[in-house]
């Protein structure tokens, strides 16, 4: 299962919608998610561990995968189990 951290900012405007998707993808998709204001003490560690300069920002399984609203299939292919 896929762990979904999503970094956002209270004025961040683009956030709303990277809120939004992720949520909704949930419903389609089994991953464990959080969000993390990039102010708080944890946010500003993420933010420093994978180099993140901007929000919304999404880390999947430890790596900094999205800055900015991903388009939707491209969120549900990071997503998607790896066969192999």
């Amino acid at each position: 299962m896929a762990n979904v951290t999503l970094l956002v900012s209270s004025t961040c405007s683009a956030c709303p919608s990277a809120k939004q998707l992720w949520k909704q993808l949930r419903v389609k998709y089994s991953f464990s998610y959080r969000e993390i204001d990039i102010s708080s003490p944890d946010g500003q560690e993420l933010a420093e561990r994978h180099s993140v300069r901007a929000v919304p920002a999404t880390i999947i399984n430890g790596r900094l995968t999205f800055v900015g609203v991903p388009p939707r299939q491209s969120a549900e292919k990071a997503l998607a189990p790896k066969t192999g």
